[in-house]
């Protein structure tokens, strides 16, 4: 998956911290200016990689409101079959 390693180095170095999915963008994108076409597609496929996450039980999404919503790295639930592997 495209930037799965920028995000899984980035959140397991902060366990228990949330993130924004702007700064994950940020991060991934190495801080450079981005194109609303670029972005959008970076955004998409962290979006994938975070839910691949969230099935296995690695990232927890954190819903604030409708529209506001962040994400977590979360404990590892070993006792759970996941298919991520």
């Amino acid at each position: 998956m495209k930037y799965a390693k920028e995000v899984l180095d980035l959140m397991s170095a902060f366990p228990g911290r949330e993130w924004r999915m702007a700064e994950l963008v940020r991060d991934a994108s190495g801080g450079r200016e981005l194109a609303r076409r670029e972005r959008d597609a970076m955004r998409q496929a962290i979006l994938r990689v975070l839910e691949a996450l969230q099935d296995c039980g690695q990232v927890q999404r954190i819903e604030y409101a409708r529209n506001s919503l962040t994400y977590a790295w979360g404990e590892v639930r070993h006792e759970e079959a996941c298919a991520c592997d």
